[in-house]
């Protein structure tokens, strides 16, 4: 004769059930939020040898232009922008507290921008400020890509240290800025690569 089970049993095996489905739940998320941060920390890492080139403006002023895209920077540039399949472009920075006077060089720069790829494209601009989602979003190629590139305003209150522009991949270029003050110069170089005047 086959032996029955007991309900004690199968109340038991339903509670191990429960808490295996629930270690493997916390163990899936642990493991998305490492993956998440270690996106997050990786979005803006560089590859390969960089091309460096100083271009002049009208004024004389000296722009620094560092690629790691292989060809001339400049057509890569407005290429990233200008491309038939190009359907959307984000502009990522990050604000002062309150109503500092920075903010306004911020402002004219994300304008310039934004001015210079509605003119030759038309693409929806979306002006954002950073946050962590952004960047898991660029390690997983849904935004910082040819089709949806981005240009990350690198601000000293990022970081930024140096005075250049940088083709990072074929969808990602970083203004990096010294200071705010000249955050309008790099954009309206930008903006001059984009619509084809420089």
């Amino acid at each position: 004769m086959a032996k029955k089970k007991s309900k004690k049993s199968q109340k038991i095996s339903k509670k191990t059930l429960s808490l295996v489905a629930l270690l493997v739940i916390i163990g899936v998320s642990m493991a998305s939020l490492y993956y998440v941060n270690y996106l997050g920390n990786h979005a803006f890492d560089t590859k390969g040898i960089p091309t460096t080139i100083a271009y002049k403006t009208e004024n004389d002023q000296s722009i620094k232009v560092v690629s790691y895209v292989e060809g001339d920077p400049l057509i890569v540039l407005r290429r990233m922008f200008t491309e038939d399949n190009v359907k959307s472009v984000y502009l990522l920075f990050s604000a002062m507290p309150g109503t500092a006077p920075e903010n306004t060089y911020l402002v004219r720069g994300v304008a310039s921008i934004s001015e210079g790829i509605g003119r030759t494209k038309g693409a929806i601009i979306y002006a954002r400020e950073l946050n962590p989602w952004h960047k898991y979003m660029m390690g997983i190629k849904m935004i910082g890509s040819k089709t949806k590139p981005l240009v990350y305003m690198k601000t000293p209150n990022l970081g930024g240290v140096e005075n250049k522009i940088i083709v990072l991949n074929e969808g990602v270029v970083i203004i990096e800025n010294s200071n705010f003050e000249d955050v309008v110069l790099l954009s309206d170089f930008l903006r001059t690569v984009i619509i084809g005047v420089f």
